[in-house]
């Protein structure tokens, strides 16, 4: 039986997007973002719990949106890297999946194309990422040869990314990027999709058509140096889990691959059935928050394969068999956590491995 568990709690995710939505115009729609298995959260149990709330979802690869259509999921599908091969439109087409449009190529692989349906196309303009999307002077030839394509529904949207709306220190750049963006699309036809998790947080009442909620839909924070729970959200992902054995240490005792944690007074060790090959960050350092029994304790040493230490204290009752909280409680946050180890939320949620097991709470369809 698996030790490790990563509990998802739906009726916290649905309340998440349900106060996103509400701070923004009426106009604006959600597309939740279930990239990345809903970034560790499992894309087919999200899907089916925002299916009354979500407009639509957004994901990454066909593989995902595949995925979603085979287990039922019937609402709108954002493909938000768009395909990668030609051959990859027969699959696209068979299944209704929305697609971004970012080169040359990809216009021509669908004017070569023949399909029954047409498949919707969002181009994708550069505002200043780098990352993906045509560049001002290159989007009416773009969107002239997507019109002319038959297998192509008109009118065409437009999406792009802002890539610093996390960061308030860049607001400079932000209005350079909101700028470039209203100087594309401002006599546009088709609808608009502009506004990631950051920028519903930071400036809602600006938000264009359709809105891509990601990382907040979750309970996490957008923003380095800020929780969740600063924006009203609730943690969706609880990672524990158990004490598997406790050691009496002595002064000068040393604990760990490279005795990296020395004892400075009597105390007991905790050793924890979870390590890096779970997903738990090795770069934690000493002293990074863990809670059991509803308070704090601080990791010891250098987190193993398969455990880790923790200094339960010398007056501790704790036992084996206690559950031990790595992230998503109110005492110990996975913003914390990331910040530790100088990474993002993002990567901690999304690399869990299989050794650890999913539970979910709250309904899923109702």
């Amino acid at each position: 039986m698996k030790t490790v568990e990563a509990q998802i709690n739906l009726s916290n995710l649905k309340y998440n997007v349900e106060l996103i939505g509400r701070s923004l115009p009426a106009h604006s729609r959600i597309y939740a973002v279930l990239k990345a298995d809903a970034y560790g959260h499992n894309s087919v149990h999200c899907a089916r719990a925002l299916k009354h709330i979500a407009y639509g979802y957004a994901v990454a690869r066909l593989e995902e949106a595949v995925e979603l259509r085979e287990a039922g999921i019937d609402k709108p599908i954002l493909m938000l890297g768009g395909f990668f091969r030609s051959e990859d439109l027969q699959t696209i087409a068979r299944y209704r999946i929305e697609v971004t449009v970012h080169s040359d190529w990809q216009i021509e692989a669908l004017r070569n194309f023949h399909a029954d349906n047409e498949i919707k196309v969002w181009l994708q303009v550069n505002i200043g990422m780098q990352r993906l999307g045509f560049n001002y002077e290159d989007i009416k030839p773009a969107l002239a040869a997507l019109n002319e394509i038959s297998c192509v529904a008109k009118p065409v949207g437009a999406i792009s990314h802002l890539s610093c709306a996390d960061d308030i220190s860049t607001q400079e750049y932000n209005r350079l990027q909101l700028a470039a963006w209203h100087r594309m699309t401002d006599d546009w036809d088709g609808e608009l999709s502009l506004f990631n998790s950051a920028a519903c947080a930071y400036f809602p009442e600006d938000a264009t058509d359709y809105v891509r909620i990601g990382i907040t839909q979750y309970g996490i924070s957008p923003t380095l140096g800020k929780c969740g729970s600063d924006f009203g959200l609730k943690p969706v992902m609880t990672l524990s889990s158990e004490l598997v054995a406790i050691r009496e240490l002595h002064p000068g005792d040393a604990v760990g691959y490279g005795a990296s944690w020395v004892c400075k007074k009597p105390t007991k060790l905790g050793i924890v059935a979870i390590g890096y090959a779970d997903g738990y960050p090795r770069a934690v350092p000493n002293g990074t928050p863990v809670e059991i029994n509803g308070r704090v304790v601080k990791t010891a040493g250098h987190v193993c394969m398969d455990m880790m230490f923790v200094d339960l204290g010398g007056d501790s009752n704790d036992r084996i068999g206690d559950r031990v909280y790595l992230w998503g409680t109110d005492l110990v946050k996975v913003e914390t956590i990331a910040e530790a180890v100088n990474t993002i939320p993002y990567e901690l949620v999304c690399h869990l491995s299989d050794r650890v097991r999913y539970t979910y709470t709250g309904d899923t369809e109702d």
